[in-house]
């Protein structure tokens, strides 16, 4: 697709399509795809599907699941984990250390701290620190936008084979509305942050900054989750 991308640019506006950043969720293939063809890309991954991610995870393992509803010792320390995307990268592994340090049973909790440190934390794992983990920021870091598009997009389809003429006539709908919002942005008339979404933000930067100060990751760790739902 990005070849594809990159040609078309060549063809009709002749320059070179260069992509600096780009949001994704955590499909492995699209990580490499992108990397193939922008080596220098930096790829900020969704917290919002790293939270399923690992959610899934614990929901596959009985004693995981049990300890995490019924709130247990076990339970609040693997919620503490959701607040780990809120760490600059920098600071994963002395996270995971401390929290590894406080596990109030090894045996169990292993199932869920050794699947974190091969698939996200150790050197070489598929997902590193870089891709998901950043200070609170108003960066919201999540792929929701494109997914609603895609989700508009696709519900004025409906036959699973249209006709050349109704898929060209969306097409040029879709195109119209967004050369609008694009408008809209150059003018300065950008859809404001829902009030309740901006508040969280900021005390989550304001947890941050105190941690900046007194370095105790657990303390902030607990309060991140507090802040973004995830009750210890």
């Amino acid at each position: 697709m990005w070849l594809f991308l990159q040609e078309l640019c060549e063809q009709i506006i002749f320059k070179k399509l260069l992509v600096l950043k780009l949001h994704l969720d955590f499909e492995i293939g699209a990580h490499e795809a992108a990397k193939e063809v922008f080596p220098n890309i930096e790829i900020d991954a969704c917290r919002f599907h790293l939270g399923q991610s690992w959610w899934r995870k614990i929901n596959s393992e009985k004693e995981l699941r049990l300890a995490y509803t019924k709130n247990s010792d076990l339970g609040k320390w693997l919620k503490l984990f959701f607040g780990l995307p809120f760490l600059p990268f920098q600071d994963i592994q002395n996270a995971f250390g401390e929290l590894i340090s406080i596990c109030p049973d090894l045996n169990i909790g292993c199932l869920f701290s050794d699947y974190i440190l091969n698939t996200y934390v150790e050197n070489g794992c598929l997902f590193p620190p870089e891709v998901w983990a950043q200070e609170p920021s108003e960066n919201p870091r999540t792929t929701n936008g494109s997914e609603s598009f895609h989700r508009t997009y696709n519900a004025q389809f409906h036959s699973s084979h249209p006709s050349v003429h109704v898929v060209i006539s969306i097409l040029k709908e879709t195109q119209e509305e967004t050369c609008t919002k694009i408008q809209s942005v150059f003018k300065g008339r950008i859809k404001k942050m829902e009030n309740s979404d901006l508040n969280r933000i900021k005390k989550a930067m304001k947890e941050y900054n105190k941690y900046k100060i007194h370095k105790n990751i657990i303390t902030y760790l607990s309060k991140i989750c507090y802040i973004s739902g995830t009750k210890v």
